[in-house]
C-alpha cells in the first residue's frame, strides 16, 4: 500500500467518533496477533473468547472491565450537608 493511501486512511480515522475509532483499534489489534501470541501464551479467558470468535459464536471479543487495582488509592470526595442520595430523592418528589 502506498504512503498516500495510508495517509488517507489516517485522516479518515481521525474524522471518526471516539466509539468508531475504538472499533477500528480493536480490529487492528485483532489483526496484529503475532506468532508469539499462541494459545499457550493466552490466559484461559482469552483462549475461550478467541475460540468463540473463530467459530462465529460471537462477533467480537467483549471489552474488558477496568483493572480494579487502578482504583486501589481511590478516595471519595467528602460533601458537606446532607447525603447526596437524600437530595436526589427529595428532588424526585
Amino acid at each position: 500500500m502506498s504512503s498516500t493511501s495510508v495517509e488517507k486512511i489516517i485522516e479518515e480515522v481521525k474524522s471518526l467518533t471516539a466509539d468508531e475509532q475504538r472499533k477500528v483499534k480493536e480490529l487492528i489489534d485483532s489483526l496484529l496477533v503475532t506468532p508469539a501470541e499462541t494459545p499457550e501464551r493466552l490466559s484461559p479467558e482469552d483462549l475461550v473468547e478467541q475460540r468463540l470468535l473463530e467459530r462465529g459464536v460471537i462477533s467480537e471479543i467483549p471489552k474488558r472491565l477496568p483493572d480494579p487495582e487502578q482504583y486501589r488509592d481511590f478516595k471519595p470526595v467528602e460533601v458537606k450537608g446532607k447525603p447526596v442520595s437524600e437530595t436526589i430523592i427529595e428532588e424526585r418528589r
